[in-house]
């Protein structure tokens, strides 16, 4: 069963011949994929070789063998064959935007999945970047963390330094899970900025970025 950040995921995988999940660690997403026959094959991908064999152990215990591809690789060279969605989650946005910028040339066109743990404006700008644009922007919570979770297809689309810096989620009405996020960020921000002023020799630049960052949720709440 998916938790609540995979299933948001699933729903916003575009149905296709074959998908690819970059980062597969166990499967989940791919096995749920399939079964669901939002896509007809997939291929489980990961660089590190003991995830795969989670995944492998996944697919056979699920009876999915047939339509599951495994491939050891890094990033998006594990496309071998043209996809026609690609997720790539569970990992921190910059390590996600070196993925998209290495392997743009893979992609062909195929519509993306993406969720970061950290740095989410790095991937954002990244999208910007390989000629793609995002086109949902969705917040859910899991095991008591908020996750961003983003569609992006392919066609360039100029964002604001505002949308890439905090996402269009912050530009729309505050519900209350976007107000429990808002808070819960402010939270992060506010002991990383602890962690800078502290320094022996403080990061003024830094310092000065989270608190423009920390005003400007603030604002939000306050609307």
């Amino acid at each position: 069963m998916l938790d609540e950040r995979l299933s948001l995921a699933a729903a916003l995988y575009e149905p296709c011949a074959l998908g690819a999940d970059i980062g597969t660690d166990h499967g989940l997403l791919p096995c749920h994929l399939l079964k669901e026959n939002i896509c007809q094959r997939m291929i489980f991908a990961d660089v590190s070789a003991k995830a795969l064999r989670h995944a492998e152990e996944q697919v056979q215990h699920q009876h999915l063998g047939d339509r599951a591809r495994l491939i050891c690789a890094d990033g998006l060279d594990a496309l071998v064959e043209p996809c026609g969605c690609v997720s790539v989650m569970g990992m921190g946005g910059e390590t996600i935007a070196r993925i998209l910028t290495r392997g743009q040339d893979k992609l062909q066109g195929a519509v993306l999945v993406l969720s970061a743990h950290t740095d989410l404006h790095l991937v954002r700008q990244a999208v910007q970047d390989i000629g793609y644009h995002i086109v949902r922007e969705e917040l859910c919570r899991a095991a008591g963390r908020f996750y961003v979770v983003w569609r992006a297809e392919a066609g360039g689309a100029q964002l604001t330094d505002d949308e890439i810096r905090f996402g269009t989620l912050l530009m729309q009405p505050v519900t209350p899970m976007l107000r429990e996020y808002i808070t819960w960020r402010m939270v992060v921000l506010g002991e990383r900025l602890h962690g800078l002023q502290a320094a022996r020799e403080p990061d003024k630049a830094a310092i000065t970025a989270i608190s423009s960052d920390i005003a400007y949720y603030r604002s939000k709440l306050e609307e």
